[in-house]
């Protein structure tokens, strides 16, 4: 493709372009990649007058000027390395290279970013992440077909744009300037309309055909990945604390088999044709952000979009092919397809026979003074990069990255202990809280024994002298009768006369004595018979009322101190219990007699829901009789579980 001029422009993050006037290159490679950081490189004479403008870190930009006259772009990246050479004939040569500006996604971070959507994940991730690019920085098409459910704890913005779409089989590329173009899924990948060929019958007509490129090499790429046809995946945690596919609400797609009690899934087709070849693959970036049953079974779903993913790209044998071009008419871009057909004998055997669509990776471009060139493409039948063994390390310490700032599952053992009595009034309550910090539940089990009651006072004996109080009632006291007494024998009556004006010989009765009329008192005698008499006297009907009133009582009690124990006759027995959990039916019948008294019930199933976490959080074992004996219950709730740790607000 033709241009009239390019020059590389020398800027600092800011766009702000520095030193006295462009670089001269000999000529500026762009290799872009698909779904990751591309590099780039030019060269420039040690004589040119803005040399002084080179710096790492600084930001080298390639523009020209096409055949229209418009301004445009070819590449640019963050200068790395700066190589000064001497050329045999005594020239200067200047080699600058680095990765191309998806490397500025590094220099920021997502902070504590959730995507988990309220457990049913995000369609805008990619959105969502890019919103903490450096600044002049945004992406086109910024939503996937799939949901992406994750967290994220630090990482750099370009490793969870890397993060977001991997699981899910979508991909994105470096665009225009500080552009990402979110691409989706390779099934949706656009026709590069360009079709690579060994040679053409018509040299002359194949000069002016922009929808032909010639190849000029043709080589293998060697792959370091496992064919596998089935994939054990463990999520966030460690040991037998992680994550699995048990939760799983999705079903696997056609062609692929789900087994969430076993934990695996498999590519049928594979499995039919290559045998069992399975792996247990870590997922350690895979975990649910909260302890709800909708965050679980979302950090499920994905673990297991990602083995299925995993087992697409890593199913079937896979060929990659780096390929030679020249006479392209357009620049190709990764992430787009290209019709390939080459065809090579050696002393008469088939080295390759390729007639095939194929999904560029990679293309690398060059800008001369002569135009610019797509130069060579790796191409393949998988959208992924062919592994190298520096690849698989980078990707083990990656892991451990993850392993480190990402919050893990890890194992739990709770151990309630309980002792309590019970009569045929009263029953045993053991109350135990499982949390919403358990993920899940692995193992509960009560086991206790039955012992007959005791106490810490052997005997009680004591006396004491009371009284009755009475009071506050009222009684009868009789009356209305006559009541006859002796009058004796013969006897005097003093009797006082006081003389009264006009009638002194007339006696009055005044007061009980006897007066004349004088007022002078008088005394006489009457004879009685010395016979007894009666005199009858009338008692009316009346009552008597007592108060209230207290006495004071001094008892005198004696306590004998020790450990009384209840005779074996009167303590209940196994048979003679109920026991249930919340309120539940009666489970005596689960009880498995485990020796030397004790017993024990498993009631892991009962306390779980569908996804293995507790039902509920406020717990109950009652354990009650009808038999009129009594008991001390010792026991044990043990509860093996999986918790992980979360923030809380």
């Amino acid at each position: 493709m033709q241009i009239r001029n390019y020059w590389v422009d020398i800027e600092d993050s800011s766009g702000n372009r520095l030193g006295r006037g462009p670089l001269r290159a000999s000529n500026f490679r762009h290799n872009a990649q698909l779904s990751a950081s591309g590099d780039f490189s030019f060269v420039v004479s040690g004589a040119d007058p803005n040399l002084s403008a080179l710096s790492e870190k600084r930001v080298a930009v390639c523009k020209y000027i096409d055949r229209s006259g418009d301004l445009q772009t070819f590449g640019s990246g963050v200068i790395d390395k700066i190589t000064r050479v001497i050329e045999a004939d005594g020239r200067l040569v200047v080699t600058v290279s680095g990765n191309d500006l998806v490397r500025e996604l590094t220099n920021r971070n997502v902070g504590s970013l959730d995507l988990s959507g309220g457990g049913a994940g995000v369609s805008d991730a990619p959105d969502q992440i890019m919103a903490f690019a450096p600044a002049g920085w945004s992406i086109n098409n910024g939503t996937t077909l799939t949901n992406v459910y994750a967290g994220y704890d630090g990482e750099t913005v370009l490793s969870a744009l890397i993060g977001a779409g991997e699981p899910i089989g979508e991909h994105w590329r470096l665009g225009s300037g500080r552009v990402i173009d979110w691409l989706g899924p390779a099934s949706s990948f656009a026709a590069s309309g360009v079709r690579a060929v060994q040679h053409v019958n018509d040299p002359v007509a194949a000069e002016t055909a922009d929808t032909i490129a010639l190849i000029t090499s043709f080589e293998e790429v060697s792959d370091a990945a496992d064919l596998l046809s089935r994939v054990i995946p463990r999520g966030a945690g460690n040991g037998g604390a992680v994550l699995t596919l048990a939760a799983v609400t999705d079903s696997a797609p056609v062609g692929y088999t789900l087994n969430a009690a076993q934990n695996y899934v498999k590519r049928d087709a594979s499995e039919v044709t290559y045998g069992r070849i399975e792996r247990v693959l870590d997922f350690k970036n895979i975990g649910p952000i909260s302890n709800t049953t909708a965050d679980i079974q979302a950090a499920a779903n994905m673990l297991l979009q990602a083995s299925v993913e995993h087992l697409r790209k890593h199913g079937v044998p896979q060929k990659f092919y780096r390929v030679g071009l020249a006479k392209v008419g357009q620049m190709l871009q990764p992430g787009t397809t290209l019709r390939t057909v080459y065809r090579s004998l050696v002393d008469g055997t088939v080295v390759y026979d390729v007639d095939d669509t194929f999904i560029i990776l990679e293309a690398t471009r060059e800008i001369t003074e002569t135009g610019i060139a797509t130069t060579s493409v790796l191409i393949s039948t998988i959208d992924r990069m062919p592994i190298s063994d520096s690849d698989y390390l980078a990707r083990q310490a990656m892991s451990a990255r993850i392993l480190a700032a990402h919050q893990q599952l890890g194992a739990s053992v709770d151990t309630f202990t309980y002792r309590d009595e019970l009569d045929d009034a009263k029953g045993a309550s053991l109350r135990f809280w499982l949390g919403d910090e358990y993920t899940s539940i692995q193992r509960a089990i009560l086991r206790f024994r039955i012992q007959p009651l005791r106490s810490t006072v052997k005997s009680v004996a004591g006396s004491s002298t009371t009284t009755s109080s009475g009071g506050g009632s009222t009684s009868g006291s009789g009356g209305g009768t006559s009541v006859a007494s002796d009058g004796g024998g013969a006897h005097d009556h003093q009797v006082t006369s006081i003389p009264t004006a006009g009638s002194p010989s007339t006696l009055y009765v005044n007061g009980g004595n006897l007066y004349n009329a004088s007022g002078i008192p008088k005394t006489f005698r009457t004879d009685m018979e010395p016979t007894g008499h009666t005199h009858n006297v009338t008692i009316p009907s009346h009552s008597h009322s007592t108060p209230n009133h207290t006495h004071d009582l001094t008892p005198n009690i004696t306590m004998q101190y020790g450990i009384f124990e209840e005779s074996g006759a009167n303590t209940l027995v196994l048979a003679n219990l109920i026991i249930k959990l919340n309120g539940g039916s009666d489970l005596i019948a689960s009880v498995v007699d485990i020796s030397n008294g004790w017993y024990a019930l498993d009631i892991t199933d009962l306390l779980t829901d569908a996804v293995f976490r507790p039902s509920q959080e406020n717990n109950e074992i009652t354990i009650t009789t009808a038999t009129a004996k009594t008991a001390r219950i010792e026991a044990q709730i043990t509860v093996r579980g999986v918790v992980q740790a979360v923030a809380y607000s």
